[in-house]
Parts: structure tokens; sequence; C-alpha cells
């Protein structure tokens, strides 16, 4: 498998067409120019199809004074990554899927970006594989299996790919030693996050934040005004005073200056209407800047080892792969040792739904999956969301997706898996499938302040405007018809004789 082959004589063997897709074949062929007196050696590159048969390419010439010279090497390199659209068996379990709570295939829950929360390991590596299948212009096969990781049962992913009834897993696999003798690990992907989930122990400072809006809060202010605005007037010595005794309250309760408050009964309006539109704004960006300010927060330890030391209590669910490698068996990790040695007890292992109700509750570290544990959030309040904290357990390293041991795909598997991450597309393909953390919507009240956010005060301060504008002309209209009648109102004529008894 892997050795060069080299083809010395006048025909291409009829065992070529049994050889690997890999195999690495050379054919010479030999001419001797009479006219020139030289003698050349043509080096022919054989490319072996599986479905298409052989084929032979110009690669390179040797000669007794030029040596071994490439001239299509570029393209023999190119003819290994171009699999002309041979179907690969792709081996993918089902596992949680049924018709019954998916409306679709199973291929198209595979495609489907609107559940990409559920099965993130079998659609790392069915959507790993199908980079690959593309990028090598390759087609596939989609083969449905029962079970994942199983050796008793015919009809899993591990028994096909491990004896080439598939050329490639639709899902992950973690490293183990056993599975070295069955498997090429050709794509390191992962895309969990595995580890403690809790609640910080303090409250989160980004939570202490006044609502502008709140109906409570304008009712408690118009009451207070109300009471301060009666005491300033049975306490004023005044008219003028009494009169202004709302417009006192309201400047200083404003932290503006009461002289400058208008006499008018309209100027005074489109004063009120500018002092509450003040506020509200500076109301709006106060909290917004406040709440950024304090997102950060969270207190709560940020190791394994502080989470020893600290007052949590830890669990965790049930998974073979968290009970046989990491807590039920002795490992390199200290700080994990240190942890163990500390707060490991015999109710460690709990159910996913009573390890909700521990982080609920405030005491207890609950180690699982975070992609498991993300749909169960929707049950949190947002004084709990404001509070999670996580400490991975598990390195980034773990899962790879597989092909058969030895396989004739392993080398250009292994080279396309390489340029995946050369490029960049595998890590894209984790982020997309990486649950986010839940949104803590206090920590984004100063990206919620948006033009839509105070549409509305803009178009109340507009209105008040106008309407004060409105207000001034009714006075206008009010003071000229009130001296119009002071006008049209005649003198009465009083005689001399009326004078004395009017001055009596």
């Amino acid at each position: 498998m892997n050795y060069k082959w080299l083809i010395l004589g006048e025909y291409l063997p009829e065992e070529l067409r049994s050889a690997r897709y890999d195999s690495d074949v050379a054919y010479l062929q030999w001419k001797n120019h009479n006219d020139t007196g030289r003698n050349t050696t043509a080096i022919n590159d054989v490319y072996v199809h599986p479905r298409d048969g052989v084929f032979v390419y110009r690669w390179a010439y040797w000669t007794s004074s030029a040596g071994l010279v490439l001239t299509h090497d570029r393209e023999r390199i190119l003819r290994r990554l171009d699999m002309r659209g041979y179907p690969w068996r792709l081996a993918t379990p089902l596992v949680h899927f049924s018709n019954q709570t998916y409306d679709g295939t199973f291929l198209d829950f595979l495609v489907d970006d609107s559940v990409l929360d559920q099965e993130p390991g079998i659609r790392s590596g069915y959507n790993t594989s199908m980079l690959l299948i593309e990028a090598l212009n390759a087609s596939d096969i989609l083969i449905q299996t029962k079970l994942w990781a199983t050796v008793v049962e015919n009809d899993s992913m591990y028994l096909m790919v491990s004896t080439g009834d598939a050329d490639l897993s639709g899902g992950i696999l973690r490293i183990l030693y056993e599975r070295t003798f069955d498997f090429d690990y050709v794509v390191p992907i992962w895309p969990f996050s595995v580890g403690f989930t809790y609640l910080a122990e303090r409250e989160s400072a980004n939570n202490m934040y006044l609502e502008p809006f709140s109906a409570g809060v304008w009712w408690s202010c118009l009451a207070i005004m109300a009471v301060l605005a009666l005491v300033e007037r049975f306490t004023a010595k005044t008219p003028l005073e009494k009169d202004g005794a709302f417009y006192t309250v309201l400047t200083t309760w404003l932290q503006q200056d009461a002289s400058a408050v208008p006499e008018s009964a309209s100027g005074r309006f489109a004063f009120t209407v500018l002092s509450v539109s003040a506020m509200l704004v500076h109301a709006y960006y106060t909290s917004a800047i406040v709440s950024a300010l304090m997102s950060a927060g969270r207190g709560g330890p940020e190791s394994l080892r502080a989470l020893a030391d600290s007052s949590y209590a830890i669990a965790s669910e049930d998974y073979d792969y968290i009970r046989y490698i990491f807590f039920d068996v002795e490992t390199n990790w200290e700080d994990l040792e240190y942890l163990k040695k500390k707060k490991l007890t015999s109710k460690f292992y709990q159910e996913l739904s009573r390890g909700v109700e521990l982080i609920q509750e405030g005491h207890t570290a609950f180690h699982t999956e975070y992609n498991g544990l993300y749909p169960l959030f929707k049950t949190f309040s947002d004084a709990h969301i404001c509070k999670l904290q996580h400490i991975d357990t598990i390195p980034e390293s773990l899962t790879w997706v597989t092909t058969t041991k030895n396989g004739q795909w392993t080398q250009v598997l292994r080279s396309m898996g390489g340029w995946l991450h050369e490029t960049g597309l595998s890590k894209r393909l984790v982020s997309r499938l990486r649950s986010p953390r839940p949104p803590c919507r206090a920590s984004l009240l100063a990206e919620r302040v948006k033009l839509g956010d105070i549409a509305p005060l803009l178009a109340l301060s507009l209105f008040g405007a106008f309407l004060s504008v409105v207000m001034l002309g009714a006075e206008i209209m009010y003071d000229k018809a009130k001296k119009g009648r002071k006008e049209g109102e005649k003198p009465s004529l009083i005689d001399d004789g009326d004078i004395e008894r009017y001055m009596e």
C-alpha cells in the first residue's frame, strides 16, 4: 500500500484494474532517438479510478544529460484530489431522530438549520464528511444506521466503517486505544462544550437598573410631586408663589432652574414637555451605560481547582464517556483529581432534569454537555440566565471523523482534512453547530436602545411641542377677545349730584 510502483514493459497489466485509488504508480516508456543519438525515458503517471478504470498521463522524463525532469507534477497532484463523482458510502446514525418528532426525512433533519442544537455530534460528523466529499468532487450515499458506536450490533456506524461496509463516518468518535486498530482518524472536530454549569455566587450587577417607562415608577413620581406641590402651595406667602408651586416642584425634581420657567400657560406646558423628554432620554442612556459597565459583574469559580475550593456541590449526567474516562477512573489531570477528592459523593450522577433543578437552586455545579443543556434554559428566569457560568473539562481535540483502517481513501482524506482546517471551514462549521450562550436581557440593555425604542418618545415630544404652539395661539386669541370686550364697553355718565352720593 505504501510503496511507489514502477511498471517496466510495453503494456499496462490487467492487475492495475483492481489496484487501490491511492496507489502511486509510474509507467516508463523507453524511446531511442536515432537522429540525435539521445535516449529519452518518458515517465507517465498511472491514475487508477475505482469506477472509471486506468488512465495514463504525462508526468516527467529522464535523460542521461538532464536527469529527471518533472513536467506535469501539479496536474498529477490535482488528479489525486478529484474523485470524478465516485460515490462514498456515509454511515450516519439515527440516534434520537424519528418522524414523530420531526416533520421530514432524516436527510432534511441533517441539513435543517432551524434545529442545529439537536444532535450536534451527528451534524458535525455528517457536515464535515460532506465538506470532504464536495472538496474531492465525489458523491455521497447516505446509509442510515440505528446505533452509534456499539460493537455488538450489525447495524451500527462503528461496525460498518470498521469493516469497510461504509467509507466514511457520518458521526464523530472519540479516540480510544482499542479503536485505533479499527479506524483511521482523518479530521478532528469538536462542537461540544462539556463541563460544569452553575449560577454565580453573588447577584449579577447588570440586573440592577430601573426601567425608564415602568408604570409604577411614573405613578409614584406623580404622587410625590402632587404632595410636594400641595405643601408648597399651602406654605406660599404671595399669589405668584401659589401659582408657581407645581412648577417649582417640577423644576427642582428635574434639577432645573425655577427662574427659567415661563409665566404663560403655553410656555409652561412647552417647558414641561422639554423637561420630561430630557429626563426620559437621560434615563435611557444612563441606564444603558450603567448596565454596560456592570455587565462583568458575575462572580464564582473559573477553574476546576477553584470549584473544588468553593461552596458548590458537584453532580454530573451519567454518560458512559464521562463515567469511564473522567470520574470513575484516575486521570492525569491534577485539578480534576483534586476536585473529585474534595467534592465527589455517592449522589454524583443525576438525571438531566434533576441537574437543571440543582443549577436553578444555585448551590450545585452540574456537569453535562452544553448543547444538551441549552434547550432547557427556557425554564430559567432572566436572573438565572445572567448568573450562568461554565467551566470546561474536556479538550477540544477529542473527537474525529473516521474512515476504515488502512482504507484506500485515508491519505486523500487526511490531506483534505488539513485543508478544511487551514481554510477555516472547520471553525465556521463548529461555530454554527455550537449552541450560543442564552442572552442576558439586562446586559443587552445598551444594545437594545435603538431608534425604534425611542420612536414613541420622539413622537410624544413632537406632539407636545405642537400642542404648545396650539396653546400659544389659543392664548393670543383669548387675549385679543378680552381686549376687544373692554374696548366695546362704553363709560357711564354720572351727574354731579350723584358724585357726592358715590363719594359717600
